[in-house]
């Protein structure tokens, strides 16, 4: 939210690479230099194994971890070592796992949990183990959540209603797609904010009424991306310099109407997309200029996003826009 991102790097770390004798130590040290300081126990360490990869957004890091069941916890004297204050968004996407952080909670697969890093914890991986881990920083996650305590400890669970979307959104996310992706790392952890502010929102019981203000100020955002989602690169932070307001009004005005900006911004671009392989005004023009000229940054996305969202390929959207048999 109006940070400068730079491109990610991918670390990693891996016991396969390490004797069995020192897999244990050297995964606890992994730990506490990638994420904050903390215990590990395991039943027997010489037949431990663990991975994890890495990429550093800014204010948010993407991890994605596996490996065999172990215990890792934190006690009130780990936590003066923690550094920077920091919350961690965690998505089980194996087997079922508990922790006790404020309370004890169970994870099936799908659900997350928001940890505090200045709370203690104790996590029991009972099973092997697939996790998508955010690394957020503290003063990002309070410009989208006025008062994360809230929800710190608790279950968010994937059958929710904006649950879902956050966790289908999070269980996406690698260093490798984050490396990959045809979108700026900005819009990607907008995106997370935005998700993380609606499921804060309705674990929290809180409503926001709108008022003509909002829906004035909502107006004005579609208005300006409706004439510049076309560019590629466009996001948040270049609605809100383009109508002289800070981009979290941005953000919190879309979530007050059930929205999120990187959501309408991939619709209003398949609805161009769309529009323009149905006119015989652009018959001339290939898909992928096509895909390119709505904002799409490659052709992969557009396609992928036309399927999804339409059910038909670009070329099917086409023969049925010009009356031919699809």
């Amino acid at each position: 939210m109006n940070l400068q991102i730079s491109p990610p790097t991918i670390a990693r770390w891996s016991t396969d690479d390490i004797p069995p004798s020192q897999r244990f130590d050297y995964f606890a040290n992994a730990l506490t230099t990638a994420i904050v300081p903390m215990r590990v126990e395991s039943g027997d360490p010489k037949l431990f194994t663990s991975s994890m990869t890495i990429a550093d957004l800014g204010p948010v890091s993407v991890l994605r971890q596996t490996g065999t069941p172990h215990r890792s916890y934190r006690r009130r004297g780990d936590l003066a070592c923690s550094g920077d204050h920091t919350f961690h968004l965690i998505v089980n996407l194996a087997s079922p796992w508990t922790i006790r952080h404020r309370e004890e909670i169970f994870l099936e697969r799908g659900d997350g949990v928001l940890t505090d890093s200045n709370v203690t914890h104790d996590l029991h991986l009972a099973r092997p183990y697939e996790v998508v881990h955010l690394k957020l920083s503290a003063n990002w996650v309070h410009r989208w959540i006025r008062s994360p305590e809230q929800i710190v400890g608790k279950r968010l669970p994937l059958n929710s209603t904006w649950g879902r979307p956050l966790m289908a959104y999070a269980a996406q996310l690698s260093p490798q797609a984050v490396l990959g992706a045809p979108v700026a790392p900005s819009v990607i952890v907008d995106q997370v904010g935005a998700l993380l502010a609606l499921v804060a929102s309705e674990l929290s019981g809180s409503t926001r009424r709108w008022t003509g203000r909002t829906t004035q100020m909502r107006n004005r955002i579609e208005d300006c991306m409706a004439q510049r989602c076309m560019e590629p690169c466009l996001d948040a932070s270049a609605v809100a310099k383009s109508l002289s307001v800070e981009v979290n009004v941005i953000h919190e005005t879309l979530r007050m109407h059930g929205q999120t900006f990187g959501e309408l911004l991939v619709s209003m671009r398949t609805n161009i997309s769309v529009r323009m392989l149905t006119s015989p005004a652009f018959r001339l023009l290939s898909v992928s200029e096509i895909g390119r000229r709505a904002g799409f940054a490659d052709m992969n996305t557009f396609s992928r996003t036309l399927r999804t969202r339409c059910g038909l390929t670009a070329t099917q959207l086409r023969r049925r826009g010009h009356g031919l048999m699809i």
